[in-house]
């Protein structure tokens, strides 16, 4: 299962003179329209963004692409101000932490509804185009208002050479956490040789643990976890949080994560993990954790293919007592209300989102496109197909619920978790934790969607 590099760059050798060499350049006999697209592109992205809107502009003379860079720390809430400002670029980027605000805090709704444009004479077919788990994350309060550009799901990266020698399999689809549990407890090693199976472990001297945990307060990678559980952390209406994010199935999912440092000793706290150069990211590569649970797909391969000596792989997420669960994280565009030229914006969001531009931007994510996969062969890849695979999991993200929840609870909570995972979170009590969250969290609700009327 090790991944080398040159399978990627087969891949680019053979698709890039085919995805960027534009068709013959058309002249204009009309009017030429400037469509402009909120573009987050930076590094060689922003060289695979130009490829793409060029290839489209020689099809299409008549519509000039111009992208609005908007990369920095402060871009969500830029798109905020663009939008009350009435400047808003034709294509708005969509993504599930943001959207609802930018459609509840917009007058006019901030997007248009894609479907009679999919429906329409230009339109595709959805099934044909997209993964059915990534199509239906474009739908917001019963509206499809964006397509997907790329996306990223789960998996767990996996040094196959400590499980080589431990003479471990590797976990296939349909493992468990206490299949992980077990596995784990078998590849934490003291420094005298002894696993965490072994009476005679030393939990204060480890020198090698058999997994890692999210030691930052990203939301959306806990809520991946729990949704194994089968927990949902808001109420469909978005009104409120209690006896959904503190539910009996919660508390226990949580009590479970946090056991794996604390009680079963078989992965490294938050605080030792922060307290390391590199992180989570550089304990993998250094053999001190066999199995790194990442909720950040795809991103470490070429780090990783350059590490000398780390033998790697990935494989599925663990199914939790509800079932295989995970999300999803992703971006892409929706047509802005105030575009002047929507039935122009659609052709160029049908360019990006589709085959003409994902054979391009796949070669660095992972596409929405079936055929795209296909094509370049990594439906069946042991590395590219386990997070394809995960598409076929996918529940329901949290933050569709309420426009408030980015601030309410995604937050406040991912903060949370990060204290029951460091040193000292042992003694915090889980459920009285998560019952006072969920008050907190259900008045910053009530409060936001008051001023919010308020403010209409």
């Amino acid at each position: 299962m090790k991944r080398k590099l040159f399978t990627v760059l087969g891949v680019v050798a053979l698709l890039v003179p085919f995805a960027v060499l534009p068709a013959q350049a058309q002249e204009c006999e009309g009017e030429v329209v400037t469509i402009r697209v909120d573009d987050w592109s930076s590094g060689d992205r922003e060289e695979y963004m130009n490829q793409v809107i060029e290839a489209f502009e020689a099809e299409n003379p008549c519509i000039d692409v111009e992208r609005v860079p908007n990369i920095g720390d402060d871009q969500w809430t830029r798109r905020l101000t663009w939008l009350a400002a009435g400047t808003a670029p034709d294509l708005l980027t969509i993504e599930p932490s943001w959207t609802p605000l930018y459609v509840e805090s917009s007058t006019d709704g901030a997007y248009i509804d894609l479907l009679p444009f999919v429906e329409g004479e230009s339109g595709l077919d959805p099934e044909a185009e997209f993964y059915p788990g990534i199509y239906d994350q474009g739908f917001y309060d019963g509206k499809l208002v964006g397509l997907t550009k790329d996306y990223s799901t789960m998996a767990f990266y996996i040094n196959t050479a400590l499980f080589d020698a431990a003479g471990i399999a590797y976990p296939e689809e349909g493992w468990t956490w206490d299949d992980a549990l077990d596995i784990a407890l078998e590849l934490t090693l003291d420094a005298n040789g002894n696993n965490a199976s072994s009476p005679d472990f030393d939990p204060d001297n480890i020198v090698q643990w058999g997994m890692d945990i999210v030691n930052d307060p990203w939301w959306r990678g806990f809520l991946g976890y729990v949704k194994g559980w089968g927990v949902t952390t808001i109420s469909d209406d978005g009104t409120t949080t209690q006896g959904y994010i503190n539910s009996d199935a919660a508390v226990e999912a949580l009590e479970f994560y946090r056991s794996l440092i604390f009680e079963h000793h078989v992965a490294p706290s938050a605080t030792t993990i922060g307290a390391t150069e590199g992180g989570r990211l550089q304990m993998f590569q250094d053999g001190q954790t066999a199995m790194g649970m990442t909720y950040h797909g795809p991103w470490w391969q070429d780090v990783f293919n350059e590490t000398p000596g780390l033998a790697w792989g990935v494989v599925p997420v663990p199914a939790g007592p509800a079932g295989h669960a995970s999300v999803v994280m992703l971006q892409g565009w929706g047509i802005t209300a105030q575009s002047q030229h929507p039935a122009e914006a659609w052709e160029v969001l049908k360019w990006l989102t589709t085959e003409p531009g994902q054979r391009v931007f796949a070669l660095k994510a992972l596409s929405p496109s079936p055929a795209v996969s296909e094509e370049m062969q990594r439906v069946n890849d042991p590395y590219w197909g386990v997070f394809i695979a995960e598409t076929d999991y996918l529940a329901a993200l949290d933050n569709l619920n309420s426009p408030f929840y980015a601030t309410c609870v995604d937050t406040p909570a991912g903060q949370l978790v990060v204290r029951f995972l460091s040193e000292g979170g042992d003694e915090l009590d889980i459920r009285a934790e998560l019952d006072q969250f969920a008050a907190d969290a259900d008045a910053c609700l009530a409060e936001s969607a008051e001023e919010a009327a308020a403010g209409s």
